[in-house]
């Protein structure tokens, strides 16, 4: 089956898009955990609410979403195997860590974006991993 990819321009669009949710979504978090509290007098955490903050998430997952389904420069069968084998590699190893968090982990929530973010790390590692060897 050949699936429609976006052209490889796409691949700098997906890169700048994911950076800009996951900086944004990420400065609140980051901060909170190096601080241990909220800093509340600062303008930027003002104006990011939860809400706010879910969105850049999805921004950052959306970003990446078009990095993965872009093109190659040099787009062959071998490109399409490497990344048959990459996603089919990916579902293995993801599901095996969600078995394993969900076994370990009682008291922890663990929400649908952080597997969402872990597959699609796993998989742009898995590829790259992959065509670096071919």
């Amino acid at each position: 089956m050949k699936i429609k990819m976006l052209p490889n321009w796409c691949k700098k669009l997906g890169f700048s898009i994911f950076l800009l949710g996951f900086i944004i979504s990420g400065y609140k978090g980051f901060m909170d955990g190096m601080t241990g509290y909220t800093v509340n007098g600062d303008k930027f955490e003002k104006l990011l609410s939860d809400p706010m903050l879910h969105l850049f998430d999805i921004v950052a997952i959306a970003g990446m979403l078009i990095y993965v389904f872009s093109q190659e420069k040099i787009e062959d069968d071998y490109i399409n195997k490497l990344r048959l084998e990459s996603y089919q590699l990916t579902a293995l190893i993801g599901l095996g860590i969600t078995v394993l968090l969900y076994i370990l982990s009682k008291d922890i929530k663990l929400t649908l974006d952080y597997f969402i973010i872990l597959f699609l790390w796993l998989y742009l590692i898995t590829f790259a991993l992959k065509k670096r060897a071919y």
